[in-house]
């Protein structure tokens, strides 16, 4: 790591959020450096599925046609630079439930604000082998998933070989603010950013955000699943490798213990099985903890005092979907100073008057 230059930007974390922003930042030809750390989060765990219409409730994703425009194009630029491959434009289908569920869809088929998502709506079985999906299902477009493992490896190593990246715990009794820039250790920045998921639960300059960790736990199993689409209702299976896919998640909010449970394997296999009438085996379970916010919208912008320390945070269960969206907005705003008219629903601004309380009592 190249310590003593003066850098624009020190990006601390190396999740989907840091990750992203530092390939933006780059490619906007600025001078960055990350700090990142080997732990359990998220980022790690995560399918990376990305799916427009989510929720019990089957709404679209908020902002869903800006988000996905952007996802695309930033995912395929990323393989491209990262010389890597991770991602995976794949159909998805939703089996129906009940045939008040299939003419809801039938309608909303019609309806232009639909009509970018939804390649098709099936009345009777697809005849996949071992899919439970007698009444048919929906057939979306503008999905698949982001195998993040290989996509934070694939930017970690792009920014190691420019001597960019370390490994290590942030300090931050070795952070010094001024007010035209910062200086950490051995390295002086412009401006700092924390993309730190639920560690900005103990960071003293961010806690005070309403980050809410959103457990999640996933299985990966070992079956002879369809391979025209990924089936999604309920539960998620998205390939991996080797006849291996991954289930999940889970959304437990109570419960923060950090290591699997014996509830979530239970959970997922019962959903599993509902739809997927085929014998399979689980091979591993892993655990992580979402960064979400009480409006799942993400949290971006300068802190409230110190203007050079910034935050972007808050992704939630769509992390893969918000990351481009949200780091798009953050990087405009670096270089312009500008805020566009969107960037208000995702500044941190939103929140400063919780800061002020924490201050107040202080």
């Amino acid at each position: 790591m190249k310590r003593s230059e003066k850098i624009d930007f020190l990006i601390v974390g190396q999740g989907l959020a840091g990750s992203v922003l530092a390939l933006q930042l780059y490619q906007a030809g600025k001078k960055i450096a990350i700090l990142g750390k080997e732990e359990n989060h998220s980022s790690r765990i995560a399918a990376g599925l990305f799916n427009p219409v989510t929720g019990k409730n089957l709404s679209k994703t908020w902002m869903a046609n800006e988000v996905f425009a952007q996802l695309h194009s930033f995912y395929s630029e990323a393989e491209r630079l990262t010389k890597a491959s991770f991602f995976h434009p794949f159909p998805i289908y939703r089996p129906f439930l009940s045939i008040e569920e299939q003419n809801e869809w039938m309608g909303k088929s019609a309806s232009a604000e639909w009509l970018p998502f939804i390649s098709k709506v099936l009345s009777s079985t697809t005849g996949w082998p071992g899919v439970n999906d007698a009444l048919g299902g929906l057939l979306l477009k503008q999905t698949g998933f982001v195998d993040a493992n290989t996509f934070l490896d694939a930017v970690k190593n792009f920014f190691e070989q420019q001597e960019r990246y370390a490994c290590e715990t942030f300090d931050h009794s070795a952070l010094q603010l001024f007010e035209s820039e910062v200086v950490y250790k051995s390295w002086t920045a412009s401006k700092i950013i924390f993309c730190e998921g639920t560690e900005s639960l103990n960071n003293p300059l961010f806690n005070w955000i309403p980050i809410r960790p959103l457990k999640g736990e996933t299985l990966t199993i070992k079956a002879s699943l369809p391979e025209n689409a990924i089936i999604n209702r309920g539960v998620y299976a998205v390939p991996q490798t080797d006849s291996t896919y991954k289930i999940g998640a889970t959304y437990e909010p109570r419960d923060l213990s950090p290591s699997n449970t014996e509830k979530g394997r239970v959970e997922l296999e019962e959903k599993f099985t509902e739809i997927f009438l085929l014998p399979y085996t689980v091979v591993d379970q892993a655990w992580g903890f979402r960064p979400t916010s009480p409006d799942r919208r993400p949290i971006i912008g300068e802190h409230p005092e110190h203007k050079n320390v910034l935050t972007c945070n808050g992704l939630g269960t769509k992390g893969v979907s918000l990351a481009p969206f949200a780091t798009s907005l953050l990087t405009e705003f670096l270089l312009t100073g500008k805020r566009s008219d969107i960037y208000a629903a995702v500044d941190v601004s939103r929140y400063y008057s919780l800061y002020w309380k924490a201050v107040d009592k202080k």
